[in-house]
């Protein structure tokens, strides 16, 4: 009995990481079930794949640089807009009974800069997609094709009045 229930085990481990993997909107993967699987998580299914995982990797590097691009030049537009806005540049020259009362221009440049990193981050931002898709499809072409093509395993306990058993559909 334990060495059956040692096999079972083991058959469901493999079939629990050998599972088909799907691209969901932001970077996100989710398995054959739909639940979100983390970076680490695909990054360890994908090992067997070197040409899939680098791609992966790829992917989710041009994502984090493309955030920060464009996350960063937020804030620099932000930042300099708000100091901008809140400081005066007034200068008052003349006499007391005829001041005379010239303001400057704020220095924008950290604005510009700012939004030529936004800009910059968009063709970023849009092509990391291709990339983990192109892993993911190279990940499930080189699965078994049991798992890719009947990955719908189910387990049950199933009871009685005199027996107890567990019921596995592949």
């Amino acid at each position: 009995m334990k060495q059956k229930l040692t096999i079972l085990f083991f058959i469901l481990v493999t079939a629990g990481y050998a599972q088909e993997l799907k691209y969901g909107t932001g970077g996100t993967v989710y398995d054959s079930n739909g639940k979100k699987v983390n970076s680490t998580n695909v990054r360890i299914l994908m090992s067997d794949n070197p040409e899939a995982l680098h791609k992966y990797n790829v992917g989710r590097t041009k994502k984090s640089f493309g955030n920060g691009l464009f996350y960063g030049g937020l804030a620099m537009i932000t930042t300099n807009v708000l100091v901008a806005m809140n400081t005066d540049d007034i200068n008052s020259t003349g006499s007391s009974q005829y001041p005379q009362v010239s303001s400057d221009r704020s220095n924008m440049t950290l604005a510009v800069l700012g939004g030529i990193l936004v800009a910059a981050s968009i063709p970023i931002k849009i092509g990391y997609p291709r990339k983990i898709r192109e892993a993911i499809g190279r990940y499930n072409s080189a699965l078994p094709p049991t798992y890719s093509e009947n990955n719908d395993i189910q387990t049950a306990i199933v009871a009685s009045n005199n027996q107890l058993g567990l019921r596995i559909t592949f």
